[in-house]
């Protein structure tokens, strides 16, 4: 870091055949003939999948760039070029580097440029990720994706009815074009195109696009904690959650008025505290060989909730909110896909005609959000259909789906807006919003999205989850997404409470949901999930025992809202997730840089679920500090424990020293037995 009250020295040092760049002796890049820092790249037409695959990437021919000029070599700016095809323009400014890069309109169609890497640091972030958090040696594809259904997320040995795309269990739907190392900066590239970000070298991180970004930024931190916010900064804050998000939880429900009314009662006969209840089948449903999915058609349901803004105003005058679900599909059977079709709004195929997603009844098109009178039109229904009838907010789902073949009406390429459109997706939510003046009042969640996205939407919930215990995509996965994705700047992040597939092996159990819930408890949004299969899998309202956990769990969760807001405030002000990876306070502890199923929830609490059937003894690491058991009160000093975590009783640590051990100390003594 430079020394108080100077600027930062930008230095373009000669070596042999070339040159390197560094800001206060710490090496950016470096440049030489026999190893150039920039290559642009040539390949064949991209080929995609028809709803958002990742695209084909062979058959690229390389074409370094040797030869380059200085062309000013200033303590505050650099400009070099190469060769007349590529202008580098460093600026350092408000503590961040920043690369721009310009290019002429040529043939080539790939960029690839190389920075410095320090030996023994470890690469966190690349956005959501559902695997190992330390992604050094390895190479990773940025491009928005659906990440399937039980097909592809089932755990190893699957039924041999079924077949699986290996490479969908490695992709998300929240990839962000930015990492941090554990040595203290971090690096964000400007970009809407695909990317790949390879971190097998020791010597060097290489990052290859389809198209040449805007920019390249690079920042440093002087510990770990302001690493990681300087790159929340960069990515975009989060807008504040609305307070009501904290008073319980979101009960996902659904089958009709009277059902609804059915299952949210059992929650508060039973003394659960409740927020709201999130209903996806609000505009009717249909049965899928997936199971029971919405119908994609954005309008109140005349059978299942006959008089939704009366329904809604009831609950609402008891002190619950409203919750819905929508895509960016239409059903083409639904008067607003004909709405659509009418007035010429909807993404059009090669052909000429409208694109259709789908087969046999179960088809649908998806309005072109390129369009400004599709996106009014969008913003319109948003607002007549949700927020208009009283809802305090819906989850945004699908927003990976345009297809690489699209024909757009603004003339772009649809392989080249693949990664934005959730963004845009996102926009046209945030402005119904605006516009209707309930910024305060409404929350929504996106599934997937890009960079920009963290600025629009209320948060991010992380998608298909398996009700069960399985590491690729079950109960274990989601802490190894919230941590990478807080590490990438999308920090107001949540999840599925009970998961959201049942997998080929049965139906969801007691268990599993108990421990969903007991992790839901120590995170910013306990928000449940009835599954796709709800007649089969295991509910709250179904099974006497878990309906005593689950009320215990929520009681937690309500009792804890002053921290809740507090980390809710750090994430939106300060830009530190709520849910943290412990290296970004206990960065001298080697240790921590490693766990990746373990998680702080704010700076105080310290989280370590159980992830497997039948556990009740937790092994865990703690950070030097010292910590209190939440429910005995013992206090331990740091390192290795093994403690017993039954049902209710989850493996969660406070700080000795933090302002709220009192509230800590209250809960343990006053939560109810399950």
């Amino acid at each position: 870091m430079p020394r108080e009250g100077r600027a930062p020295l930008i230095a373009l040092d000669a070596e042999p055949g070339g040159f390197t760049l560094s800001v206060d002796g710490h090496r950016v890049f470096s440049h030489s003939e026999r190893r150039p820092c920039a290559e642009l790249g040539v390949s064949r037409t991209a080929e995609g999948g028809k709803r958002g695959a990742a695209p084909w990437e062979g058959g690229i021919k390389w074409t370094p760039l040797r030869r380059f000029r200085a062309e000013e070599a200033a303590p505050g700016s650099a400009v070099i070029d190469f060769e007349g095809r590529l202008r580098l323009s460093a600026r350092h400014a408000d503590g961040i580097l920043r690369l721009t890069l310009e290019r002429p309109r040529d043939r080539y169609d790939r960029f690839r440029f190389r920075l410095a890497a320090v030996p023994g640091e470890a690469i966190l972030g690349c956005g959501e990720r559902f695997g190992p958090l330390d992604l050094k040696g390895r190479s990773v594809p940025l491009w928005v994706e659906d990440r399937g259904g039980a097909r592809e997320l089932c755990p190893l040995p699957i039924p041999a009815n079924l077949k699986r795309n290996p490479r969908r269990i490695r992709s998300t739907y929240l990839p962000l074009p930015c990492f941090v190392s554990t040595d203290r900066y971090w690096v964000f590239a400007d970009t809407d195109s695909f990317a790949r970000f390879d971190f097998r070298s020791s010597r060097q991180t290489v990052l290859e696009f389809r198209k040449t970004p805007r920019e390249i930024s690079l920042g440093r931190g002087g510990s770990a904690a302001e690493t990681v916010s300087s790159l929340a900064c960069r990515v975009g804050r989060p807008p504040p959650i609305p307070p009501w998000t904290r008073k319980g939880a979101i009960l996902g429900v659904g089958g009709g008025a009277g059902e609804v009314l059915r299952k949210l009662d059992a929650a508060r006969t039973a003394g659960a505290p409740v927020a709201a209840v999130w209903v996806r089948d609000w505009c009717g449903a249909r049965d899928t060989r997936q199971g029971l999915q919405p119908r994609w058609n954005w309008e109140a349901d005349p059978d299942l909730y006959p008089d939704l803004p009366g329904f809604i105003a009831s609950l609402r005058s008891e002190g619950v909110r409203f919750l819905g679900y929508v895509n960016p599909f239409l059903a083409s059977e639904g008067n607003l896909c004909a709405e659509a079709r009418e007035r010429g709004l909807l993404v059009r195929s090669p052909g000429g005609g409208e694109y259709r997603f789908g087969a046999g009844s179960q088809t649908a098109v998806m309005p072109d959000l390129t369009n400004p009178r599709a996106f009014r039109w969008v913003k319109d229904v948003l607002r007549s259909r949700m927020i208009d009838p009283g809802m305090s907010g819906w989850l945004a789902d699908l927003g990976e789906c345009l297809p690489d073949d699209a024909v757009l009406h603004s003339g772009e390429k649809a392989q080249d807006l693949h990664n934005l459109w959730p963004v845009l997706w996102a926009r046209a939510g945030r402005e119904a919003i605006e516009e209707a003046g309930a910024s305060g009042e409404i929350a929504f969640f996106q599934r997937s999205g890009w960079a920009g996205s963290s600025t629009l939407a209320s948060g991010f919930w992380a998608g298909v989850q398996l009700s069960d215990f399985s590491d690729a995509a079950g109960l274990s996965s989601v802490v190894p997404a919230g941590l990478s994705a807080g590490l990438s700047g999308a920090g107001f992040w949540h999840f599925d409470a009970g998961g959201c597939v049942s997998g080929a092996f049965g139906a969801r159990k007691p268990e599993c949901l108990e421990r969903w819930f007991e992790m839901a408890a120590f995170s910013p949004v306990f928000r449940t999930q009835e599954g796709n299969k709800p007649l089969s899998d295991c509910q709250y309202w179904t099974d006497p025992a878990c309906l005593r956990h689950f009320v215990r769990m929520a009681g937690i969760f309500a009792a804890l809202e002053p921290y809740h807001a507090a980390a809710a405030r750090e994430c939106s002000e300060a830009g530190l997730p709520p849910i943290r990876h412990l290296w970004t306070h206990y960065e001298e502890d080697p240790e921590v840089r490693f766990l990746d199923h373990q998680y702080l929830y704010g700076r105080d609490l310290l989280v370590c679920p159980v992830f497997r059937k039948g556990q009740e003894l937790k092994d865990s690491w703690l950070p030097p500090d010292r910590w209190v058991h939440f429910w005995t009160s013992r206090t331990f000093r740091g390192g290795p424990v093994s403690l017993e975590a039954p049902l209710g009783y989850p493996l969660v640590f406070y700080r000795e020293e933090s302002r709220f051990a009192p509230l800590f100390d209250s809960i343990r003594r006053t939560a109810r037995r399950p």
